[in-house]
């Protein structure tokens, strides 16, 4: 399966309507572009920033409109080097400069991390490039990938080098600060799919939901941030056929963490009106490897080691590890460090300023055993 994700936009819906009215009652209204007053057919548009209507006469009706709020334009635009043009009002407030993007897409990343630290942590081989209109949407045709945005305003994208695997997100100058901080948001969520949903499980995942997951935590995002407006846009954003609104009630009824297990283990594609306790249903994928020597029971945790005696650590060595919450089902879950693992299933786990890679060897109603893999450490992680 391709992985490449367009990041989110907005469709400009420009419904048009011909108001049959009295001619006085048209006379009260004046053309939001040209100011002068309304003598023929009425076109309704609505402002994809604050969402509010706006009414045009037909003349004005065919003129070019903002990129980003997309009301016609009729005096005073300004035109990017890439054509986009942006009224007065959004011109003011969008960001042109790259080193600043970047230092906001840093920001994200760091709020990311310590808003969902209970649950995820994303990724840091992420590097950052931000590029006009042009070179985005070159990009994205040359890929040949089958993801569609009708807008788009970033993507990212896996890349193998020298260094293993990283991400290669782009994002498009001439955004808001808050659709910037949206959108980076989205992109991360998108690496953290990259990064921890099993490739089986991943292309079960329909494109619709993977967006909407994404769309999920750039809501949440801005929500902690108060970024009410950034909100309203995410929510009239169609691209996601609806799954956004799905996964923001799915969040507010089961809970996050129950979010992330259906997009790691769920039985079915998308999210469902009117059947969302389906979230629930979840079929971990167990990994195909060889258990552990089982653990002797000790007041210590033993490292094997190539010496006839094995080498004793405290337990105070597993303290970073942390068990933070069961799932009991079939088959039960345990949080270790932000990640949930059901038995036998190991994945790499954020410890101090490193990743280790783990296996969940057991878990009881209480607590999880864990193994180290490349140390062999073996832990016993009881609840708090």
């Amino acid at each position: 399966m391709n992985y490449f994700s367009p990041s989110r936009g907005w469709l400009f819906w420009f419904a048009a309507f011909y108001l049959t009215l009295p001619l006085a009652a048209l006379a009260l209204n004046n053309c939001f572009a040209c100011k002068q007053e309304i003598t023929g057919g009425v076109y309704v548009g609505t402002d994809q920033i604050t969402g509010e209507k706006f009414l045009t006469c037909s003349n004005c009706m065919m003129l070019p409109r903002c990129f980003l709020c997309g009301v016609p334009l009729k005096t005073n635009p300004t035109v990017l080097p890439d054509g986009r043009s942006l009224c007065e009002r959004d011109a003011k407030s969008v960001i042109l400069d790259a080193t600043e993007s970047r230092r906001i897409c840093t920001q994200i990343k760091n709020d990311l991390d310590r808003q969902f630290s209970r649950f995820a942590t994303f990724p840091d081989n992420v590097d950052v490039d931000v590029i006009d209109r042009i070179d985005l949407f070159s990009i994205f045709h040359q890929t040949g990938f089958d993801f569609e945005s009708p807008n788009l305003l970033g993507c990212i994208r896996p890349v193998e080098g020298l260094a293993g695997k990283r991400y290669w997100m782009q994002l498009m100058t001439g955004q808001t600060p808050a659709g910037l901080k949206a959108t980076c948001a989205h992109e991360f969520a998108h690496a953290w799919v990259g990064e921890n949903i099993p490739k089986e499980r991943r292309a079960r995942v329909s494109h619709d939901a993977e967006e909407g997951f994404c769309e999920l935590i750039a809501y949440l995002l801005m929500d902690a941030q108060h970024e009410e407006e950034q909100k309203k846009i995410i929510l009239r954003n169609r691209y996601t056929r609806g799954q956004v609104f799905l996964f923001i009630e799915a969040e507010q009824r089961f809970g996050f963490e129950d979010v992330l297990d259906w997009m790691k283990f769920g039985n079915t594609r998308n999210l469902e009106p009117g059947r969302l306790d389906k979230l629930r249903e979840v079929t971990p994928l167990v990994a195909k490897t060889i258990l552990p020597p089982p653990l002797v029971k000790t007041n210590a945790v033993v490292v094997k080691t190539n010496s006839p005696l094995p080498r004793v650590l405290p337990l105070a060595t597993a303290a970073e590890f942390k068990l933070e919450g069961i799932f009991w089902g079939a088959p039960p879950l345990a949080v270790i460090n932000g990640h949930s693992f059901a038995p036998n299933e190991e994945a790499k786990v954020k410890l101090g300023q490193t990743k280790v890679l783990i296996r969940c060897v057991a878990i009881t109603k209480h607590s999880a055993r864990i193994w180290e893999v490349e140390s062999g450490v073996e832990h016993e992680l009881q609840l708090p």
